[in-house]
C-alpha cells in the first residue's frame, strides 16, 4: 500500500503529461496498434489455417485411389476395384466415392454424392437429400431454400435447394453440392457400376507409403494414389507460403516500428531542458526514467492490446474473417471461416513482446542515458541560454 501511494503521484503526472501532448500520444497509439494488428493477423491466420487443415485431414481416408488413362482421370469399376483392393493385406473398408466438378450459376462447384449422412459433428442435423434435391454450401448459390439450382458437367441437372451447410463448415463446404448418387452419376456421366475413386483406410497408418506399391500392382489398369500425409505436407506448405507472402506485405509495418522507436528516442533526447528544470527542483534520474517508462506503458499497452484484439477478431470471427479468407479461395465469394484457436495465445504474446519490448527498451535506454547527464549540462541545453 505504501509503495502504491509513493508511485501514484508519478503515474498521475505521467497521465497529465500525455494529456498535455495528446496529439503525439494519439499518433503513437495508432502506430503501435496498427503494427500489432498487421503482424498478429498475418501470423494468426497462417497458424490457424494450418491447424484447421490438419484437424480436417485427420477425418479423411489414408489413401485415395483413382483410375487414370491416356486422357487423365477415368471412371472406376466399383466391383472390380473393391475386389482388387481387398487382396492387399492391411486394407480396411475400401469405399467407392462419387464426386466431381460441375458448372454452377456462380462458378465451378464440387458435387458429392452419398445416401447416408456426411461425417462430421458440425454437419449433424442435415438429412441426406432425396432425388432431385440438394444441400449446398454458402458460396454455391445465394438463392433461398426452395429455389432451383442448375448444374452442368457431362450432362445437365436441375435440383431443388432444400438446405444449406452451416457457416462453421465453410472451409470445406463453401463450393459443395450434396446430391443423391443417381443424380450425381447422371450429372457426371457415370454408369451405375462406376465411381469416381476409391477411399481406403489402413490397419496401420504408418504403412501409407509401403503399401502403395502393392495396391498399384493389384489393379489391372493404371492408378494414381494420394496419401493423407502427403496432402498434410502440401497444406502445410500452402499455409506457410500464404503466411510468408502476407508477411512480406507487412514489412512496411515492421519498418514503421523502427520509425516509432527512433521517434521515441529523438523525443526523449529533445526534452533535456525540461528534465534539467525538473532535476533542479529535486527530481532524480530514477524519477525521470520511471516517468518516461510510465508514459510509454500508458500509451503502448492499450495500443498493443487493441491491435491484438482486432487481429484476433479479424481471423476468428465472421464476417471479418471472410476478408482474410480471400487468400484461400481467390474467387468472387467470401466464405465464412471457423478456424481453430489453439496456439493463438502464444502467438499473441510473441507479437506483444515483438512490438512492445523494443519500444519500451528505446524509451528506457535513451531516458537513462540523457538523465545521467549533469544537471548543469541539461540546463545549459535550454533555449533561453
Amino acid at each position: 500500500m505504501m509503495r502504491l501511494r509513493r508511485h501514484l503521484p508519478l503515474a498521475i503526472w505521467a497521465a497529465r503529461d500525455i494529456q498535455r501532448r495528446w496529439g503525439r500520444a494519439s499518433l503513437l497509439f495508432g502506430c503501435l496498434a496498427g503494427i500489432a494488428f498487421t503482424t498478429a493477423a498475418i501470423l494468426l491466420f497462417s497458424q490457424a489455417l494450418e491447424t484447421t487443415w490438419g484437424r480436417l485431414m485427420q477425418a479423411t481416408p489414408n489413401l485415395v485411389i483413382r483410375r487414370i488413362d491416356a486422357g487423365g482421370w477415368a471412371p472406376l469399376p466399383i466391383d472390380e476395384a473393391l475386389a482388387c483392393a481387398g487382396t492387399v493385406a492391411g486394407v480396411l473398408n475400401p469405399t467407392p466415392r462419387i464426386w466431381g466438378v460441375a458448372a454452377g450459376p456462380e462458378g465451378p462447384v464440387t458435387v458429392v454424392a452419398s445416401a447416408a449422412a456426411l461425417p462430421g459433428d458440425r454437419l449433424g442435423g442435415i438429412k441426406p437429400p432425396s432425388p432431385g434435391r440438394a444441400v449446398v454450401g454458402q458460396g454455391v448459390s445465394r438463392s433461398p431454400p426452395g429455389s432451383r439450382l442448375e448444374l452442368n458437367a457431362r450432362d445437365g441437372l436441375s435440383v431443388e435447394i432444400v438446405d444449406t451447410f452451416p457457416a462453421a463448415t465453410g472451409l470445406v463446404t463453401h463450393d459443395l453440392v450434396w446430391v443423391t448418387p443417381d443424380d450425381a452419376r447422371q450429372l457426371l456421366g457415370l454408369a451405375p457400376s462406376q465411381a469416381s475413386d476409391l477411399a481406403v483406410y489402413l490397419f496401420r497408418e504408418d504403412s501409407e507409403q509401403a503399401i502403395q506399391a502393392d495396391l498399384v500392382a493389384a489393379f489391372p489398369w493404371p492408378v494414381h494414389i494420394a496419401d493423407r500425409n502427403t496432402s498434410l505436407l502440401r497444406y502445410h506448405a500452402r499455409a506457410n507460403r500464404s503466411g510468408g507472402l502476407a508477411l512480406l506485405i507487412g514489412l512496411p509495418a515492421l519498418l514503421g516500428l523502427l520509425l516509432v522507436i527512433s521517434a521515441a528516442a529523438v523525443d526523449t533526447m529533445g526534452r533535456q531542458a525540461h528534465w534539467g528544470l525538473l532535476q533542479s527542483m529535486g527530481w532524480t534520474a530514477a524519477d525521470l526514467v520511471r516517468l518516461q517508462v510510465s508514459q510509454a506503458v500508458m500509451v503502448g499497452l492499450p495500443a498493443v492490446t487493441l491491435g491484438l484484439a482486432l487481429a484476433y477478431t479479424a481471423v476468428f470471427y465472421p464476417p471479418a474473417s471472410g476478408i482474410i479468407a480471400l487468400w484461400i479461395t481467390g474467387g468472387p465469394h467470401i466464405p465464412t471461416l471457423i478456424l481453430e484457436r489453439s496456439g493463438a495465445v502464444l502467438i499473441m504474446l510473441q507479437i506483444a513482446a515483438l512490438v512492445g519490448l523494443p519500444y519500451l527498451a528505446a524509451v528506457f535506454l535513451t531516458t537513462l542515458g540523457t538523465a545521467d547527464s549533469s544537471r548543469r549540462s541539461l540546463l545549459e541545453a535550454a533555449p533561453w541560454n
